[in-house]
This record gives structure tokens, C-alpha cells and sequence, in this order.
């Protein structure tokens, strides 16, 4: 099929923004990601590709249930996949997105690791989440995690059952502007969005009093992560992976339109007001507790280096900067590895 330049342009950032590194990074089978990809290169639309797909993984998990767990999950990735074609939300957006989240409690239910579905009010909304449980008695601690700007809270899987696998809890949330707590809560982003986070430390201190908690966010959640921390000192440890410093409107049109949507606004000339508190100053406010910092020397948003600001004024001794000199965005490409060595870094700083 030949394509004019806007579509062969239009198709080219959709795989930029979500690489087969990325889609095996949030669960999705080799072989699934792919046939998405040369689909979509031979023509085919993303959305109606990647639903497709799950609508597959749903037949056969319906058909095999001794392999339910994993083809449930699967299921639940092609629909992530399927909603971030559309930045913007519509009611496309939401229903694939109810599909990927009717998915994913269907796997939740057969997990390995407990899982249990967690609303939080907040505001005039709900913020949503999902408790993985360690199950090996009492954890030593529970480690909320979550995303940025179209990166949300169940793509995290990998980390969760990292972290649970080393007697930790993990919390994967939808901040305010992210996943159900946006399409379904109605909540957006605000100047004051480590407020919504907070709300999640919150839930947890209410189920657990004892155990100590840390954050993890990712991409632009790992700004959120930051500046939560720094205001809420209940948390213990925050990991940093692959943030900006400071919320600024993107070059590129979808990453304009995925920001103005988190805020829910028409477009970036409405972000300009609402941007310039999301700062991280380490001069002014630097960030006390145990500060674990990821960096990909490929990274094509945070160039290398840059991250290390967020050490700035931190003198905890368990605080440092891990590098991956070849890692993608977010370590896509050693996801395993990155996920290993931050929960193993948790479980040590949530104990110390």
C-alpha cells in the first residue's frame, strides 16, 4: 500500500512512540508485537490492529483457561497499546481503555501475587489503582509506582511482581491526568499534583501503619515522583526513571497533545500557565530520602546527564545514579535488569 507523507509520518511516530522494546517491556508477547507493527506498516490502523489482537487473546484465554493468567494479561497490553493511538480523550479512547482495565481484573484474579482493585477519593473524583500483595506474610514495605503521560498504572506489571518477589507490596496507580483516574474519575493534573500522589501514601499508611513506603515513577511520573517526595516526608525512598526535571511543552505535537490531555486542557497555549510549579529545584528543596536515579545513555527525551540534578543537596548514603550507556527511554531495553536491581535497592532502603 502506498501512503502520502502525512500518513507515512503519522505511522512512523506511532511505532517510535511505542517500540517493540516498549511493548515487551508493559508484557506483550513478542510474536503479538511484531504482527502490530508490520500491519500497521502495511496499512492497517493502530487502534483497530491492537484491539484485534486483544480481542484474540481474550478468545483463547476463554477457550484455555490453564493458560488464562498470561493470555488474560496479554489481552490487557494489546488494549494499552490500542488507546494510545488517541492522545486526546474521546469515547474510542475510553472504551478501549475499559477493555484493557475488564482485562487486566481478569488476570488479576488468577495472578501469582495477590492483586486487589483500589479507589481513592480525591477532590470531586476517584483516583484508581491496583494492590499487589507479596503474600509471604508481612511485607516490609509497599513501593506505589506509576507512569506519565501515556505510560499508566497496569503497564507496570514487571515492576510490581519485581518488587514482590523481593517482600515488597506494590501499588500501581493512575495519578491525577493518568489512565482510570482521568477517563473514568475525572480527575486531571493541576499545579498540585504531588498532592493527588500523596493520597495514595495515604491509603497505604491506612492499611498498613507500620510499613514504610516508597515511589517509583516513571518517564514524566518520575518528576511527580520527585516533587511528591519532597513534599510528603512519610516517603522513604523514591526512584527516579527517566524524568525530566521540569515540565515544559514538548516540541513534538503528540507529546503536546498527551500533556494538555493529562491537564485537561485544549492545547499546549493552556499549558503555559499550569507548568512553571512542576520544577524540581534541588538547590532549594532537594529531595532527603534515598534517591535512586535511572538513566538510558539512548534515551531520545532525557539526555544523558541531566537526571543528575535530582541528587542535587541529597546526601542520603544509599542515594545514586544508575547508568545503562545503550538504555532506551525507561530502560525498555533491559527491562528485567532494571526491574531487579530497583526492587532489590527498595527492599535494602525500605529496611534501613
Amino acid at each position: 500500500m502506498q501512503f502520502d507523507e502525512d500518513q507515512f509520518k503519522q505511522i512512523e511516530a506511532l511505532c517510535r512512540a511505542m517500540p517493540l522494546t516498549r511493548m515487551a517491556d508493559y508484557g506483550m508477547p513478542r510474536d503479538l508485537a511484531e504482527r502490530a507493527h508490520r500491519l500497521v506498516r502495511e496499512g492497517a490502523r493502530w487502534d483497530e490492529v491492537l484491539e484485534k489482537l486483544g480481542r484474540e487473546q481474550e478468545a483463547r484465554a476463554e477457550q484455555d483457561p490453564a493458560r488464562g493468567r498470561e493470555l488474560w494479561h496479554a489481552a490487557a497490553v494489546c488494549f494499552v497499546f490500542a488507546q494510545m493511538a488517541f492522545n486526546a480523550d474521546s469515547e474510542r479512547k475510553r472504551c478501549l481503555y475499559r477493555q484493557m482495565t475488564h482485562c487486566f481484573g481478569r488476570f488479576a484474579a488468577l495472578s501469582y501475587f495477590p492483586v486487589s482493585r483500589v479507589s481513592v477519593p480525591y477532590r470531586d473524583g476517584t483516583l484508581y489503582g491496583w494492590h499487589f500483595h507479596s503474600g509471604a506474610g508481612a511485607a516490609s514495605g509497599t513501593v506505589i509506582v506509576f507512569g506519565g503521560m501515556s505510560g499508566w498504572s497496569t503497564a507496570y506489571r514487571s515492576m510490581a511482581e519485581s518488587l514482590c518477589r523481593c517482600g515488597l507490596d506494590c501499588l500501581l496507580v493512575d495519578g491525577p491526568g493518568q489512565g482510570d483516574s482521568r477517563l473514568e474519575g475525572g480527575v486531571f493534573a493541576d499545579a498540585h499534583i504531588a498532592a493527588g500522589f500523596s493520597r495514595f501514601v495515604e491509603y497505604v499508611q491506612n492499611c498498613t501503619p507500620e510499613q514504610p513506603v516508597g515511589v517509583w515513577g516513571n518517564s514524566f511520573g518520575g518528576l511527580f515522583a520527585a516533587l511528591t517526595s519532597v513534599r510528603d516526608q512519610r516517603i522513604t525512598a523514591c526512584c527516579i526513571n527517566g524524568a525530566p526535571i521540569r515540565a515544559e511543552i514538548p516540541p513534538f505535537r503528540t507529546a503536546q497533545e498527551q500533556l494538555a490531555a493529562l491537564f485537561g486542557v485544549a492545547d499546549a497555549a493552556e499549558l503555559a500557565p499550569l507548568l512553571p510549579a512542576l520544577v524540581f529545584d534541588g538547590e532549594r528543596a532537594p529531595l532527603a530520602c534515598a534517591t535512586l536515579v535511572l538513566e538510558g545513555g539512548a534515551d531520545p527525551l532525557v539526555p544523558v546527564g541531566t537526571q543528575q540534578s535530582f541528587l542535587t543537596g541529597n546526601h542520603h548514603p544509599l542515594s545514586r545514579l544508575e547508568t545503562w550507556p545503550d538504555g532506551e527511554h525507561t530502560i525498555y531495553n533491559h527491562a528485567a535488569e532494571r526491574n531487579v536491581l530497583a526492587a532489590r535497592w527498595f527492599a535494602a532502603a525500605l529496611s534501613s
